[in-house]
Parts: structure tokens; C-alpha cells; sequence
């Protein structure tokens, strides 16, 4: 991070002008040019900005995951292998969120709120400002907390994890005095809040959330409180009607959600082979038969032409791997081998049997699938994710019946969240394919071997896996965090299998690797590389195998 005062935000640079010009020249009090702007001015754009953080990496931290990897056969992407690309910022737009393009913004909201006693604005601030200190944290590891924004600076010292976990703790409580101290006064929030529409209530049930994932970052330590994990998730969302997910109007570019078809940032993705044999049945059951196969795959996952290979055509790559069809190409006669192959294609994420963007440049509410639509929420924490929390930390207890109880409601969970209606949500799409999944399919599964019956039979692999199906597709940062909390490959002690049944590393690690999977994201070339590289070394952060350096939450 570079000196404060060349990292001004937007609102920041208004502010200094509207001081520092005025005694040569009155330009700064033009009434068409807002000086001082309010908080519902500025609070739409923070909204927007936690997507456009998130989703940009998700391209690369998605790969890390595997909910998706590269098309192109025999392609060894960078990313499939765990890599990254030196001298570039891909990866580093959640800490340019944090630090740019919310960060200065947030402190300029709390300041403000503060001095117009819009308590409503500081209390969400501060939810917002918790929010992407946890998610750099849980990506970077070692992050700038204490020093972030203070005035004056060259250089700003690191902080490791913990540090960081603690701040969070004490935002969060700050932001939930605040909420409800507003809750007496004039609330005005409903004014710049296109998420929760004012609602005090949801934002602390979303404060809350964030203080269950923070608590539970500890589940490898002697410390852990797995009641406090469970109390914070008691206090956060209780339906998918509390979901916190970001909603895009598509009426131009910005707008419009990344992983639209507009946009076209995914032509060259393509679904894993791990998240079709969760959804399958392979993994959860042990076959891909019929009766096996999980309602929510033809919601979630894009099917090819062809439907000879026992689950009706749904096919995934490997890690560095690629498509195996995807390099043919050209005419064939229908019958003949190239023809049957080019049909096994793996489908682009946006519609069943299609091999690339039907819908460039062009809004459309026919084309794309489940989020990977232009008028699609950007979820960031909802219900189902904090079921399957509570599911975990009750299971870490001791309490099985507790952590089946909401085991089952993180799947129910996501079933709502499947089926919900988004047009309450800015009149956004709904995300369920064509018709949602009925009470019959929904109770089929349930009975189904897919899912454990009772608290007596329930795994910990039952409980992530679960929880891996419900967060794909947008929970990339959440979902890493607990590959890496169990190491990728950790064995589920009850069944000596992998806690991640089928998950596999990929063959070949990326050269900087020194054959060891990645761990975290390099901090953003462009503010650290250029400007702070002095204190980054005395961390390893030069060193080109940095990345695979292991977290502090990773640890016992």
C-alpha cells in the first residue's frame, strides 16, 4: 500500500479540493458538484464494489477450488496448477477493494454519519468495512490492518491473521452498537441501501454472520468456542429472505453482473469434474445412477450434447487438464466418431449444449444460467452457509443432533435459495432453470443416500461437502478457507476416506510451486510489489513461492 495521500479515493479528492482550492478559486462550489456528498450517495457504489472485488478474483481463486478450471485441452493453465502471474495485479481486486475502493469511502461514511448522527450509515459502514477486512484476511493472510489508514505514511506494516480476526470482531461490534442505537432515531438508510432496503435488523443478522465465520476461523486452535460459533450463527440469518446478495440492474456495462453473458468473462471456464460427481451422485453415493442424481445439477451445472455417459451429459475438466473434446472443431458426419466426441464437449456455464457466448454485448434475460446471468444477484453470505457453520462447529462439539439439525437446514436452505423469487431483489432474475425444484424432488433427495437420514450416520465430509454444493458458484473465498482448514486432501477419521471425496491436486504444480499447493493470494502487485515491497520482505513476500506459504488458520 502506497502513501495515503497518493491512494485518495474519489470522495476523498472531492474533499481535499473543496479545502485546498478555495482560497485561489471558487470551482469547488459549483451546486451542481456535490462537495460534501451524503451517505446515500455514496453507499450504492460500496454495495457494488464488494461483486466487482469478489467476482474478478473468483476467476482465479475459483481454478484454486475447483468450481470451475480452464477449457482448453492439455492447456497446464497457470491457475489449474496453483500459480499466479508475477508482475500483474489478477488476484489482487479484493485487496484493491478493500483498501481503495471501499476503504477510504467507508471511513469518509463513518466519519460523516457520525457528525449527522446518521448512526444507521456508521452501523453499516462498519459491517462493510468488517466484512472486507475478513475476506482479505482469509485470502491474503498476512494483511495491513492497524496502519491502513493512516495519514502520512510511506510504508505500512503486515499483520498477521489473528490480529486481523480481532479487528473484525471488534468492527463487527461496533457496528452492531450502532445499529441499534439507530433504531431509535431518524433512519435513512433505505435511502442508499439497494440490498436490505434500510432494514436494521437483516443488517445485523448480517453483522452477525460475519462474527460466525470469524469465530469459526479458529476451529483449529485450542481456543475454539464452537458455542460461540453457534450462537453468532443463531443470531444471523433465519430464512433465504435474510440473504445479503448484491442485486445488478444490466442497463449498462457496470451494472451489469461480471459473470453475465454481456460481460463474457467466462467463455473459457468450464465446469470441474468435482462439482458434477457431488451433484451425480458419484461422490455422495457411490454412482451416478438416476435415481442418484442430485435436482439441483440441472439448476446449477450446464450439460453437454451429448447424454450416453450415464448422468444425461453432464461432464467436467481436471485441474491443468482441460477438456479432453475441446480441440475439435470443424464439420462432422452426424454418426461418426469426431461427431459423437465433439458432442461430449463441456458446455460454456451460460446453457445446456451451447460451446460458447450466445449473448455478447447484448442484455438478456434468455440466456445464462444460475448466477451466470446479467440480472442475477451476487450472493455474499446467506442462510445455507451459515447453516452448514453451525452444522460444522456443533458436529466439533460433540452435539451430532445439533449439527444434523442444521446439516439438513443448510440443504433445505439451499433448496430456498434455488427457488426464491429475485424479483423483490431490484427485480432481478430468478436463478432456477426454467421451473423451480418441486417438493417432490426436494423430499426424494432428502430420502436419498445423497444425504444422511440421522445424527447417528453424519460425517464431517457429509457436512463440507454439503456445504461445497451450496456456496458454488459464488462462495469461492469461504470455500477456500475450508479446503485449507483441511489441507485439501485431510481424511475424514469416521470413514478414512477424503474429507473432500474426489478432490484432486493437480498433477503438476506450477514451477514456482516447489511442488506444494497454493495457500494464499500474493497482496496486489501494483500497491505492495511496487510501493511496499520493503516490509513484504520480511515476510517471505518476495520470495516466489510465497503463495504457498500456510495460513495462520490452517495451523494447529
Amino acid at each position: 500500500m502506497k502513501k495515503k495521500t497518493l491512494n485518495i479515493t474519489l470522495v476523498a479528492l472531492m474533499l481535499v479540493g473543496a479545502v485546498g482550492c478555495k482560497k485561489f478559486l471558487d470551482v469547488n462550489t459549483d451546486p451542481d458538484t456535490t462537495q460534501s456528498p451524503s451517505n446515500s450517495s455514496v453507499m450504492p457504489a460500496m454495495l457494488a464494489g464488494i461483486p466487482r472485488g469478489v467476482q474478478y478474483d473468483a476467476r482465479y481463486v475459483g481454478k484454486y477450488i475447483q468450481n470451475w478450471l480452464a477449457a482448453a485441452n492439455g492447456n497446464a493453465d497457470t491457475w489449474d496448477r496453483h500459480g499466479y502471474l508475477a508482475s500483474l495485479d489478477n488476484g489482487g481486486d479484493i485487496w484493491r477493494q478493500t483498501y481503495f475502493g471501499l476503504g477510504g469511502n467507508l471511513e469518509y461514511m463513518i466519519k460523516n454519519g457520525l457528525n449527522k448522527n446518521e448512526l444507521d450509515y456508521v452501523g453499516a459502514a462498519y459491517a462493510l468495512k468488517a466484512l472486507m477486512f475478513q475476506m482479505a484476511a482469509d485470502y491474503h493472510g498476512m494483511i495491513i490492518y492497524r496502519q491502513a489508514f493512516e495519514e502520512g505514511r510511506y510504508y505500512f506494516e503486515f499483520d498477521d491473521q489473528d490480529v486481523v480476526y480481532r479487528g473484525v470482531d471488534s468492527l463487527c461490534r461496533l457496528a452492531i452498537d450502532n445499529l441499534t442505537k439507530a433504531a431509535t432515531g431518524n433512519i435513512t438508510l433505505g435511502r442508499g441501501d439497494i440490498v436490505y432496503s434500510g432494514n436494521l435488523d437483516k443488517w445485523k443478522k448480517f453483522t452477525y454472520a460475519i462474527m460466525a465465520k470469524n469465530f469459526h476461523r479458529y476451529s483449529l486452535k485450542a481456543d475454539y468456542k464452537p458455542d460461540s460459533v453457534i450462537k453468532y450463527c443463531d443470531l444471523a440469518m433465519t430464512t433465504v429472505e435474510d440473504d445479503f446478495v448484491v442485486p445488478f440492474d444490466a442497463t449498462k456495462n457496470d451494472d451489469t453482473n461480471f459473470f453475465g453473458t454481456y460481460r463474457d468473462n467466462l467463455g473459457s471456464f468450464r465446469q470441474s469434474n468435482y462439482i458434477v460427481k457431488l451433484l451425480d451422485g458419484t461422490s455422495l453415493t457411490g454412482s451416478s445412477a438416476g435415481h442418484n442424481r442430485d435436482p439441483r445439477l440441472r439448476h446449477m451445472l450446464s450439460c453437454s450434447q451429448d447424454t450416453t455417459n450415464g448422468n444425461g451429459g453432464y461432464r467436467g475438466v481436471d485441474p491443468g487438464l482441460g477438456d479432453p473434446f475441446s480441440a475439435l472443431t470443424g464439420v462432422y458426419a452426424v454418426g461418426s466418431a469426431n461427431w459423437v466426441n465433439a458432442r461430449k464437449r463441456v458446455a460454456v456455464p451460460w446453457a445446456d449444449s451451447l460451446y460458447a457466448n450466445p449473448s455478447i454485448a447484448v442484455f438478456s434475460t434468455q440466456y445464462g444460467k444460475y448466477l451466470f446471468r446479467d440480472k442475477a444477484v451476487m450472493p455474499v453470505i446467506t442462510y445455507p452457509e451459515i447453516q452448514f457453520i453451525k452444522a460444522e462447529a456443533a458436529f466439533r462439539k460433540g452435539d451430532k443432533t445439533l449439527a444434523h439439525t442444521a446439516y439438513l437446514a443448510g440443504i433445505n436452505g439451499h433448496f430456498d435459495f434455488i427457488n426464491r423469487s429475485y424479483s423483490t431483489v431490484r427485480s432481478n432474475t430468478n436463478i432456477f432453470n426454467v421451473s423451480q425444484i418441486s417438493a417432490a424432488q426436494r423430499s426424494a433427495y432428502l430420502a436419498s443416500a445423497n444425504v444422511k437420514g440421522s445424527a447417528a450416520t453424519l460425517n464431517i465430509s457429509d457436512i463440507m461437502q454439503q456445504k461445497y454444493i451450496a456456496l458454488w458458484g459464488w462462495g469461492w473465498v469461504e470455500t477456500w478457507v475450508d479446503l485449507r482448514r483441511f489441507h485439501y486432501t485431510d481424511l475424514d477419521p469416521a470413514t478414512g476416506e477424503q474429507v473432500y471425496k474426489n478432490f484432486t491436486l493437480p498433477a503438476s504444480y506450477f514451477a514456482n510451486n516447489l511442488n506444494k499447493p497454493v495457500q494464499r493470494v500474493r497482496p496486489r502487485f501494483n500497491s505492495e510489489y511496487v510501493w511496499n515491497l520493503e516490509e513484504l520482505k520480511k515476510y517471505g513476500g518476495d520470495k516466489a513461492d510465497y503463495h504457498t506459504y500456510e495460513v495462520w488458520f490452517s495451523k494447529p
